[in-house]
């Protein structure tokens, strides 16, 4: 068998749920007292919006959902073993979705005042979503991660953590930011709704606030989620930096630097052109934010290894078993060959295993005791699963084959 990665420190904790409703934590009734507040400003534009164009409002809300959901999916699955509570997740998307916004809104319009006095208007006009957008939006959308942190300090207990939270907020943040100029920059009507949709969805979709605030988040959970692994002051240097990552990408997109979108959307060269531009400004982030995800899974995957391999070869789980999990392509393929030889019901049974022998690792890293009884009804759940896998016809695995 191949040798097992190996976790620095033993993980604890892994797997404990908290919800969003925390009464008794100061944080969560700061939290509920601003976005209750920003809630009546953000329901007030929504319907000025809705009454300049109720036919590009709706459009605009239709599309938005038909991207925003896939990629709140996407944001949610990322996290291969231990799934974030829903209430926190939802969370984290109503901050961006209405506190961050409104009070970047409010924010970006008072500096903008200060850069058009000490610049004047042309230097304003080309310069101040650079300078004003980036500092504010990410600071308030950050705000939002730390919340979440202080709500549930549990819950953001690796850097994986941290990017979902952070993505969800900028999720939140993007999809009424598009609402905002499908309205107000693109007009409202069902042309210009679907021309923003195109330079802001699909040209530049890929890029924007999930990176950047996944990015503070990342950040933030490194300095939550490292002590005793990192110095204070490394901690810091790492939020310090990747929050500067984010505030420098964002200004890169906002300025004119590096500016190669066309001035109108004339011809099909116009068309074609705006993904392009899109690309040089937002490729590289989204290529460093996909290194840090790898390596994220790559720690769940340590963590996983080492909280199960004194469970190998027991009842509740073999090597081979161990490694399909450590491998999620290989445990997604390992479902689809029993549903092929197995049916239906033995995938279905499969997929539990899997589930709660995931679960096995994390009762482990809070039990304080090998032995402790939940983790012992843990191995037993896990023993009786397989054994009822095994006892479906098709399901026992030649020779030479790794067991379900």
């Amino acid at each position: 068998m191949a040798s097992l990665p190996v976790a620095r420190l033993p993980r604890r904790g892994w797997g404990r749920r908290t919800s969003l409703f925390q009464w008794r934590q100061p944080a969560f009734w700061l939290y509920a007292v601003v976005v209750s507040i920003t809630a009546v400003y953000a329901v007030g534009q929504q319907q000025i919006f809705h009454e300049l164009s109720p036919s590009g409002w709706a459009l605009s809300w239709g599309l938005l959902l038909v991207y925003g959901l896939p990629v709140f999916l996407a944001i949610y699955l990322l996290d291969l073993y231990e799934r974030e509570p829903m209430s926190l997740v939802l969370g984290a998307l109503v901050w961006g979705a209405v506190a961050a916004t409104v009070m970047s809104g409010i924010a970006n319009e008072g500096w903008g005042l200060v850069v058009a006095r000490l610049g004047g208007p042309v230097f304003a006009a080309e310069w101040t979503a650079a300078l004003t957008a980036p500092v504010v939006e990410e600071t308030l959308k950050g705000a939002g991660v730390v919340l979440i942190y202080l709500i549930a300090r549990d819950e953001m207990d690796d850097i994986m953590d941290g990017f979902v939270y952070g993505a969800m907020v900028g999720l939140g943040f993007t999809l009424v930011e598009d609402v905002f100029y499908f309205i107000a920059i693109f007009g409202g009507t069902t042309g210009g709704v679907l021309a923003g949709f195109y330079v802001r969805v699909i040209s530049s979709g890929l890029y924007g606030h999930v990176l950047y605030t996944g990015l503070t988040g990342i950040g933030i959970a490194y300095f939550a989620s490292r002590r005793g692994e990192a110095t204070v002051g490394r901690r810091v240097a790492v939020a310090v930096g990747l929050f500067a990552a984010a505030v420098g990408a964002h200004f890169l997109w906002n300025s004119p630097l590096l500016n190669f979108f066309p001035a109108s959307l004339d011809d099909l060269g116009d068309w074609l052109q705006f993904p392009v531009g899109a690309a040089l400004k937002g490729l590289p982030l989204l290529v460093f934010v996909v290194v840090l995800v790898r390596l994220a899974h790559r720690r769940e995957r340590m963590w996983l290894g080492a909280a199960l391999r004194s469970e190998t070869d027991t009842p509740a789980l073999t090597a081979g078993e161990l490694q399909v999990l450590l491998d999620p392509r290989a445990k997604r393929r390992s479902r689809r060959v029993m549903r092929h030889r197995a049916g239906v019901a033995a995938q279905r049974l499969l997929k539990r295993l899997q589930r709660e022998q995931v679960n096995l690792a994390m009762m482990r890293t809070r039990a304080h005791a090998d032995d402790a009884p939940e983790v012992a009804r843990q191995r037993e759940l896990c023993k009786s699963l397989r054994d009822g896998l095994l006892a479906i016809p098709g399901a026992t695995p030649a020779a030479g084959e790794p067991s379900p």
